[in-house]
């Protein structure tokens, strides 16, 4: 796991995770603070409404508290051991100028998403997702590289690798493995997924507890899910597997021809700028890699006014990619969920790209 690099860096990376730790520690006052508001609204129908709706809905808004106050067991969970990546001097650090307080609704909606990507990773319920777009992925590497016994000699990169499932699993394969994410809140959950949870199904979350709209039922917002899906003990952690935190541009810069394979997942709409993704990833393929790439184009910095970000539609992104040097074997569209609740009326479907390009030997 590699860190900032000086002391400017380290103290805006506490500044940074006492955020997150508020975030995590405080959700629980959040949630009490969404039930209030929904009784209050409730208390004000008319008698006659009351008399219908009111005991049915005062029995679930319990089963929401309850929700909370063991999502808030687990979030804390979560960060304490999480923040420990990073280091003891740093957890501590971060601890000690932790100041309890109302959190900043950003960082309070990336804990809430951060319960749904664990769903989408390591629960049952998200296999669908999983199936939809890791999958084809794996199986093009398991086509690409047939001998299990040598796949340790094949070196992987997974930018943007959110919580872990796709490059623990890509070590599962025998292949060696170097995911990277620059989201703190990813890496502190992802670390406690990766090192802290070892039984099938060992822990639940209800991550549904606080949503009111779209829905059939009380019992679909109360329902429980498990993680993780996959039971695993310390031994079953790939040695071949590691990760590295921070942007992708920086923490590769330096680099060259370091890998057979880069696979991208729902990561290269994160750029500012697109081209520099694509030149950065032929860079440290070597020649004869290849690249597998699969997600939408939803640029993430597209509304930030104060923030450069360059979008283009996905003919002009293949045709450079091409232009940089690779060789396009195969597109297709995969039709694909991300982070939904599968049991809600709303469901957003995304038509991903995927494609796999290939840096010629002669480069």
């Amino acid at each position: 796991q590699e860190g900032p690099c000086c002391s400017s860096e380290v103290d805006e990376e506490i500044r940074e995770a006492e955020k997150i730790l508020n975030a995590f520690l405080c959700y629980g006052l959040y949630g009490r603070e969404m039930a209030c508001r929904t009784m209050m609204s409730f208390k004000r129908l008319s008698p006659a409404h009351k008399d219908i709706i009111l005991k049915s809905h005062n029995e679930h808004m319990r089963n929401v508290l309850k929700c909370v106050d063991h999502n808030q067991e687990v979030l804390k969970k979560i960060v304490f051991y999480g923040l420990n990546v990073f280091g003891e001097e740093f957890a501590e650090k971060t601890r000690k100028i932790r100041q309890k307080r109302r959190p900043d609704p950003h960082y309070m909606s990336k804990v809430l998403s951060t319960m749904r990507q664990i769903v989408r990773e390591w629960s049952v319920e998200g296999k669908p997702e999983r199936d939809a777009t890791y999958t084809p992925l794996i199986e093009a590497l398991r086509k690409r590289y047939p001998d299990e016994n040598s796949r340790s000699s094949v070196k992987i990169m997974v930018p943007g690798s959110g919580v872990g499932r796709l490059a623990f699993d890509l070590a599962k394969e025998g292949f060696t493995v170097e995911g990277n994410e620059f989201s703190m809140i990813m890496l502190i959950a992802s670390s406690f997924l990766l090192n802290a949870c070892y039984e099938e199904n060992e822990h639940v979350i209800y991550p549904y507890a606080l949503d009111k709209s779209n829905s059939w039922s009380y019992a679909d917002q109360t329902r429980p899910v498990y993680f993780p899906d996959i039971g695993k003990s310390r031994t079953d952690v790939p040695s071949n597997f590691s990760m590295i935190a921070g942007d992708f541009l920086e923490v590769t810069q330096s680099r060259r021809e370091s890998f057979e394979c880069i696979v991208t997942a729902w990561f290269i709409d994160t750029a500012k700028s697109i081209i520099d993704y694509i030149e950065t990833i032929y860079r440290l393929l070597k020649p004869g890699g290849c690249w597998l790439n699969v997600g939408p184009l939803t640029y993430h910095y597209e509304d930030m006014l104060d923030e450069m970000s360059i979008e283009l539609p996905y003919e002009e992104v293949i045709r450079f990619v091409r232009l940089t040097g690779f060789d396009v074997l195969r597109e297709e569209r995969i039709v694909s969920y991300y982070t939904i609740n599968r049991l809600s009326m709303l469901q957003n479907q995304y038509t991903c790209a995927f494609f796999e390009a290939i840096k010629p030997v002669s480069s």
